[in-house]
């Protein structure tokens, strides 16, 4: 089927033969393309103004509503601010009533104090009538001792009066008047023991008093030391009371001082408020500015586009008018470096067929030049309030392949199929953020829930959780859109640029698809082979009317041809050689001896010698196409200050594993290793080879073998999470060197959630600054890739990721 003989378009003929007549029919061709892609553009942009307008008029409403909210915080903080004012004043009057209170308490205390004093003293005066009273029972017992020795004496008495009295009688006359003595001695007696009696009781009522007497002071002793407990009591009480009065005191200062500097704080707050309503009206005049400008805009653009289909018609009859030949087809004729297994772009993951797909298919977006998106099916999309929901709105009228009309009901099933467990695509993961992605691709529900058709033009996609890169991911040409009817049947019919006419084995026809959303392309035909073998002298002997250059033996062949012009780019991808960090290697363990080897490699030489000047030095793991690297430090190359290095931490002459690729020694990831470890011996290091297929090695058993591997990674899109994660995430496999910081995992999440891109950018930044001291990786290189042409053709740019797209080619 393909031959690949030269392009019909004798481009030689063009620029090399001065004197024979410009392809009219050429030029006719390229004037009503490129005019009806301008009123395409226009028509795009007026897109793009129309989803202005809408934002700017949302960020209007924003600020409405932030105004108000503001008056009312302004509000709420005067009505605090009386209140604190209210607060400080009633906490002036505390502090006078507490030190009222605490004198009043101080003089409670004096008093309670000397009332225990005076109870002290009673006590002591009753111990000591107590002690009289006892001695005077004392002195009672006496005297009763004595009335009994007198009642004793009378007893006696009394007896000797009988006695006497006996004895008188007995003496008849003459004891007469001893008989009369011995009567008054006896009544003398017997008054006695009268006296002794009414004394004795006197004195046993005296006894029965005094125990009386003692018995009240007892209890007058005991309610005197009761008194004075509850007096004690009290005077504690009273020193409480003071103590909480000045720890009161203490508090109400302390809230005087906490109020007043609350007050001073609300003072600066509301002149801070009263910045941010003025900043606040300043941005909506700049807003009712911009949003007048925006229409203004818009009206110009209509203007234009009304200018442009006037062009369009003008330039149709000046054409018209032009006698030129029937046009040929412009054929170009190209190769990529394989075959693919099938035409489905959901399921293929070689990159090298990424430049067919991306110009055969066209999702709701389509990448740039510089690795952005660009409209696609979608002509305007925007986020909801909650962070999560996007809304896209499609072109009425973009059509596939087979001249349907695109619907939402495609985008869906498309999305749903690239989901899908039967499919098993390597791809799904690009759609893994979708609300319900994970229980529809485990079989768990019948549809995702986070894609709802709005209408014909309309689609809805609910994410999990907040992530601006998915928009990227949308780009994607394995989120390409199909027709859904031709899918069901087992038919591929897209709706990019260009329609696969034809193809088998060796190569494919790619022919202009005229009704495309973005206007029908210059070219009507690309030639495609498959295979680059040979690739620089078929270009020179004009086999090929453009190519992908990306190794030195090519761009040595080709850079000095006169007829030929080559385009460089840098690629979204970086080689490394990356530490197993999880081996037993002194070098697994100490971020400076990796550092020391960092130093120790020479990365300009590698790219000098092996590529050709095809890379940039790297100063970090990402690719400066997808964050710019000019904050950072250069790790040049410094064998003396790697050796230092190695001998402080007592590692010269250590030995390093590298895992090594066990076929040819010529192809570039074993030419580099051989590079890497001239430079190793040079600081002392002994380097071993552990040698493994090629199609092992990157199998983690494989990994766990080495201290040392040698990769690379090429982002899928320009969004730092697509390259980071992967390759730093320990939950990934591709993460060779099996890295795990939690903070650049937590970092990592917090970005991807992030809508403000200055904001994210910051971020990045930090991110990849940790990885760089953390050095898991020696980041060599960013590769570059070129594209080589014959002279005479325009539009041939590569970009970051490495692919073209065919319609903006021109021919001249």
């Amino acid at each position: 089927m393909f031959g690949f003989k030269k392009s019909n378009v004798n481009l030689d003929n063009n620029y090399e033969k001065k004197s024979q007549k410009k392809d009219i029919s050429l030029l006719v061709n390229n004037e009503e393309k490129i005019v009806d892609k301008i009123g395409n553009k226009i028509s795009e942009t007026d897109f793009v103004v129309e989803n202005l307008i809408l934002t700017i008029n949302s960020i209007s409403q924003y600020i409405e509503v932030q105004l108000n909210s503001i008056n009312k915080v302004v509000e709420e903080i005067d009505t605090y601010s009386s209140f604190a004012e209210e607060v400080s004043a009633s906490t002036d009057s505390s502090k006078d009533i507490y030190s009222q209170t605490l004198k009043v308490a101080e003089e409670g205390s004096e008093a309670v104090s000397e009332s225990i004093e005076a109870m002290v003293d009673i006590e002591k005066s009753v111990n000591y009538s107590k002690s009289v009273v006892n001695t005077l029972s004392t002195k009672a017992a006496d005297i009763h001792k004595m009335l009994d020795g007198i009642k004793e004496i009378a007893d006696n008495t009394n007896l000797l009066a009988l006695n006497a009295a006996i004895e008188a009688a007995r003496a008849g006359e003459a004891g007469k008047g001893f008989a009369v003595v011995a009567s008054e001695v006896k009544r003398l007696a017997q008054r006695s023991m009268e006296f002794v009696s009414y004394i004795s009781d006197t004195i046993s009522e005296i006894n029965e008093s005094i125990q009386d007497t003692t018995v009240a002071m007892d209890e007058t002793i005991e309610r005197v030391k009761n008194g004075s407990d509850i007096s004690n009591n009290t005077l504690a009480v009273f020193k409480r009371i003071t103590g909480a009065i000045n720890e009161s005191n203490n508090v109400t200062e302390e809230i005087a001082t906490a109020v007043s500097t609350q007050t001073e704080s609300l003072e600066k707050i509301m002149t801070s408020t009263d910045d941010m309503n003025r900043t606040f009206e300043n941005l909506t005049f700049s807003v009712e500015t911009a949003s007048l400008n925006t229409q203004y805009t818009k009206t110009s653009l209509k203007s234009l586009y009304k200018i442009a289909e006037d062009l369009k018609v003008t330039t149709k009859d000046l054409l018209d008018s032009i006698d030129a030949e029937s046009k040929k087809d412009t054929v170009l004729r190209t190769c990529i470096g394989s075959c693919p297994n099938n035409y489905d772009p959901a399921v293929f993951y070689d990159s090298e067929l990424v430049d067919l797909f991306s110009n055969l298919h066209s999702g709701i977006f389509i990448i740039g030049e510089s690795g952005d998106i660009l409209p696609g099916i979608a002509k305007s999309w925007y986020v909801k309030e909650d962070n999560l929901t996007w809304v896209f709105n499609l072109r009425k009228g973009a059509k596939f392949h087979n001249g349907k009309e695109i619907s939402a009901e495609d985008v869906k099933y498309c999305y749903e199929r690239l989901l899908s467990p039967k499919l098993k695509s390597p791809n799904s993961w690009v759609l893994e953020d979708i609300q319900g992605a994970e229980g529809f691709r485990n079989g768990f529900s019948s549809s995702v829930s986070g894609i709802e058709v709005l209408d014909k033009y309309s689609i809805s996609i609910k994410l999990s959780k907040p992530y601006s890169g998915f928009l990227l991911n949308l780009a994607q040409s394995f989120c390409a859109i199909m027709d859904k009817d031709e899918l069901e049947k087992g038919n591929i019919v897209g709706c990019g640029a260009f329609i696969l006419e034809e193809k088998d084995e060796k190569g494919c026809v790619l022919t202009s698809f005229k009704d495309y959303f973005n206007g029908a392309s210059y070219i009507d035909k690309i030639v495609v082979k498959f295979g680059k073998e040979k690739l620089a002298q078929r270009i020179i002997d004009k086999e090929y009317d453009f190519a992908i250059i990306s190794n030195k033996e090519d761009m040595d062949k080709i850079k000095n041809k006169d007829n030929l012009c080559i385009n460089t780019n840098i690629l979204m991808g970086t080689y490394y050689a990356g530490f197993n960090l999880e081996s037993k290697s002194i070098f697994a363990s100490n971020a400076q001896l990796r550092k020391a080897l960092n130093l120790a490699i020479n990365k300009k030489r590698i790219i000098s010698e092996l590529l050709g000047g095809m890379g940039e030095e790297a100063k970090g793991p990402i690719p400066p196409s997808i964050i710019d690297n000019s904050y950072l430090s250069d790790i040049t190359y410094n064998p003396r200050l790697a050796e230092e290095l190695l001998r402080k931490n007592k590692a010269k002459g250590s030995t390093i594993n590298i895992l090594y690729r066990d076929t040819s020694d010529d192809i570039l990831f074993n030419k580099i290793t051989k590079y890497i470890i001239e430079d190793l011996t040079d600081v002392g290091i002994s380097c071993k080879l552990i040698k493994v297929p090629v199609s092992e090695y990157l199998d983690p058993r494989s990994i766990k073998k080495c201290d040392l591997c040698i990769g690379r990674w090429l982002a899928d899109s320009g969004d730092p999470d697509n390259f980071l994660q992967p390759t730093f995430n320990p939950a990934n496999v591709a993460n060779l060197s099996r890295y795990n910081n939690p903070l650049v995992i937590e970092k990592l999440e917090e970005a991807k959630a992030l809508i403000n891109p200055n904001k994210k950018l910051q971020l990045y930044r930090e991110i990849q600054q940790i990885i760089i001291d953390d050095m898991p990786w020696i980041s060599l290189y960013h590769p570059k890739a070129a594209v080589a042409h014959r002279k005479g053709i325009l539009g041939l740019r590569l970009n970051s990721l490495g692919f073209i797209n065919y319609d903006n080619i021109i021919v001249r």
